[in-house]
């Protein structure tokens, strides 16, 4: 059975650490064309709408989202493509991996399968006999 529970913290674990963290990032306004697409990307306009695309794209002066929509039956995928001015957009943010976080969460994970570990092993190694305390077991000491 103990073998039975270190696997199951260690498939946890490595699911846990294989989804990772991610964080929104923002963007700065002269960063937008840096590269020529960006993964993941959250668009807040003046007018306080918010748009979440797949990816985007800037070229001249306005950006391109397109985002699968995934909600629609049927036998093609359905793409949504959308373009915004520059002008419009208040914050650009894009989804990244978090490094920090998954290593805490990871070792967090990595910890407790541990103490669990351990708490097994030294309750395997207590045999049930009373400590040296130097009385008798239901006696005073």
């Amino acid at each position: 059975m103990r073998s039975s529970r270190v696997r199951a913290s260690a498939v946890l674990a490595l699911w846990l650490l294989a989804n990772g963290c991610t964080t929104l990032r923002e963007i700065p306004r002269g960063d937008y064309a840096q590269l020529p697409e960006r993964r993941g990307v959250r668009v807040e306009t003046r007018d306080g709408l918010v748009y979440d695309f797949d990816y985007a794209s800037v070229s001249g002066d306005s950006l391109t989202g397109v985002r699968h929509r995934n909600d629609i039956e049927g036998p093609v995928d359905q793409t949504v493509s959308f373009s915004i001015a520059l002008d419009d957009i208040q914050q650009l943010t894009t989804r990244r991996f978090d490094w920090y976080r998954t290593g805490l969460v990871g070792g967090s994970v990595v910890a407790g399968v541990l103490v669990a570990a351990l708490g097994v092993q030294a309750a395997k190694s207590d045999d049930g006999t009373p400590s040296s305390g130097g009385g008798k077991p239901g006696g005073p000491n």
